[in-house]
């Protein structure tokens, strides 16, 4: 090997290498934009008066709106909002608003349960959720005792106490939890729609029922008097 190679072919090979180097910076496509900083997204809902919530239950009897709220609330004009309803992995596109208001017992198909978020760079973020359509339970005012009754007995009679609810979502599974209040106490008499309690003293009670379904709905009943008049004591 003469002289020339054996000094100045390492520096043309270091040359050729940087020289490729750059040709391949150059031809880089540039860094993908990054979807807006946003830290979370919340779906929340309204009815009525209502204030917005977190719990995604409504009652089929009222419009409703949900409402995407985005965090920090300084991205919340830089996003755009579509909201669908997929069934059967087929979305049909209900709305393109932060807010969408539907009538839940109009149809199924007009309750959205997924949201596509998208940023002005085209990134695209998608949320499942469910909204939950219940319907309060209902008590009757029909009860056992009614309201002024009087019942005879001791301290030591077992006296009915009986009520009836009503739900109309008993057919989806729901079930309703009582609870028997009697003088400010209150006894969880479960699925039960009558028992019977002793240890009634003679004079002036109260009474009431407490429903609840398995989303939380309540109903109450107003507090019903009877008294007890000690047959033994009478004798």
């Amino acid at each position: 090997m003469n002289l020339f190679n054996r000094y100045f072919l390492p520096f043309l090979m270091t040359a050729m290498f940087f020289g490729l180097f750059l040709v391949g910076c150059l031809d880089a496509p540039d860094y993908p934009e990054t979807f807006t900083p946003v830290d979370s997204i919340r779906i929340l809902v309204k009815q009525k008066g209502d204030s917005f919530s977190t719990q995604l239950k409504v009652h089929p009897s009222d419009s409703a709106t949900v409402t995407a709220k985005v965090i920090p609330e300084k991205y919340q004009n830089d996003l755009t909002f579509e909201w669908f309803y997929t069934s059967e992995k087929k979305d049909s596109l209900l709305g393109r608003n932060s807010e969408y208001s539907f009538y839940a017992a109009k149809s199924e198909a007009v309750i959205p349960n997924k949201l596509i978020t998208s940023d002005k760079e085209g990134n695209k973020d998608t949320l499942g959720f469910n909204v939950i359509i219940n319907s309060p339970p209902v008590l009757s005012d029909s009860t056992i005792p009614a309201n002024g009754d009087t019942l005879y007995g001791s301290q030591n009679s077992a006296f009915l106490f009986a009520w009836y609810s009503i739900d109309m979502d008993m057919l989806n599974n729901d079930t309703l939890f009582h609870i028997l209040e009697i003088d400010d106490r209150q006894f969880d008499v479960g699925t039960l729609l009558q028992v019977k309690q002793s240890g009634l003293k003679a004079g002036k009670h109260k009474f009431r029922i407490i429903v609840q379904d398995l989303y939380g709905d309540t109903d109450t009943l107003d507090y019903r008097n009877f008294y007890v008049i000690d047959t033994l004591e009478a004798k």
